[in-house]
């Protein structure tokens, strides 16, 4: 026969009630980190690839246009990874990419914080370099990981 603590239920009802309010705490760090992997994603998709033949220079303009911004609201957090240059989108999905077929390849990926990389190179140009894609991924994923954490937190 089972025994049915109903103070300790009652608590942890509580404190799960509490996690996502204990979110947005996180939201911050989480906004950084997306960043970083921006970054990261930078590097491997344009700024760490073989170069190409021609004279062109690497400026790191792309890079410097990187962002990540956390928008909270009482139980709810969204991380929003952008680039401001005009030529962002044509890194991101390549000369005749695919935004949703480059997201559903980035959500399909079981790691996450590894950098998202097609091919893209300073000598192939034209290939996808989800800089962007990769890091909104790891930005969603690390907010479940961090809600996962406080949820079995809360049911000890």
């Amino acid at each position: 026969m089972t025994r049915l603590d109903s103070r300790k239920l009652e608590q942890q009802l509580r404190a799960l009630l509490a996690v996502p309010q204990a979110m947005p705490a996180a939201a911050p760090q989480v906004a950084r980190e997306a960043l970083g992997h921006a970054i990261i994603g930078a590097q491997a998709n344009i700024y760490n690839t073989a170069r190409s033949s021609g004279g062109y220079e690497r400026t790191f303009e792309y890079m410097r246009s990187l962002d990540a911004v956390a928008r909270t609201t009482k139980t709810r957090v969204s991380i929003r990874v952008t680039s401001d240059a005009e030529y962002a989108l044509v890194i991101e999905t390549g000369r005749e990419g695919n935004l949703d077929q480059l997201q559903a390849r980035a959500l399909a990926r079981n790691n996450a914080a590894a950098a998202f990389t097609q091919g893209r190179s300073g000598i192939a140009w034209w290939l996808p370099g989800p800089v962007i894609t990769g890091a909104q991924v790891y930005a969603a994923r690390r907010l479940q990981e961090l809600f996962l954490k406080k949820v079995r937190a809360a049911l000890r």
